[in-house]
């Protein structure tokens, strides 16, 4: 079966987790559009930045952490972490989680930009002492 993934076009944190998961979708099962291409038919701007909405072909709708769960029961190469999130419990721990983050995916964005440069520059110091 294939999904529409409506995501934010103008989260930079959200197009990285995107790249990855296209990545790892070698069916193409997921078609990842923008959530401003959205022709608001069905859902409103303010739902759809709030929260990852995935949509079925026979037209369910999941959101939030079901649809981060939908989403890896998809992909074949990690299939095996869907069973993980279905376990009793995880689903409240990882609603809570995906809120927290959704909320705070800009400063996670720049935690990761900040970390990639401290690692770009310790690498290149190591350079000068390799040669």
């Amino acid at each position: 079966m294939r999904y529409r993934v409506l995501y934010d076009g103008n989260c930079s944190f959200c197009k990285w987790v995107k790249g990855y998961v296209e990545r790892l979708d070698k069916q193409h099962l997921l078609n990842f559009e923008k959530l401003q291409e959205d022709s608001g038919i069905y859902f409103n701007q303010t739902d759809l930045l709030r929260e990852l909405h995935v949509v079925s072909e026979n037209g369910r709708i999941y959101r939030g952490f079901s649809a981060i769960r939908r989403i890896l029961r998809t992909l074949p190469a990690i299939k095996w972490g869907a069973v993980l999130l279905y376990l009793p419990l995880v689903p409240i721990l990882g609603e809570w989680i995906y809120r927290l983050v959704a909320r705070n995916r800009g400063r996670i964005w720049r935690f990761i930009q900040k970390t990639r440069r401290t690692f770009q520059i310790f690498s290149r110091k190591n350079r000068a002492f390799l040669v």
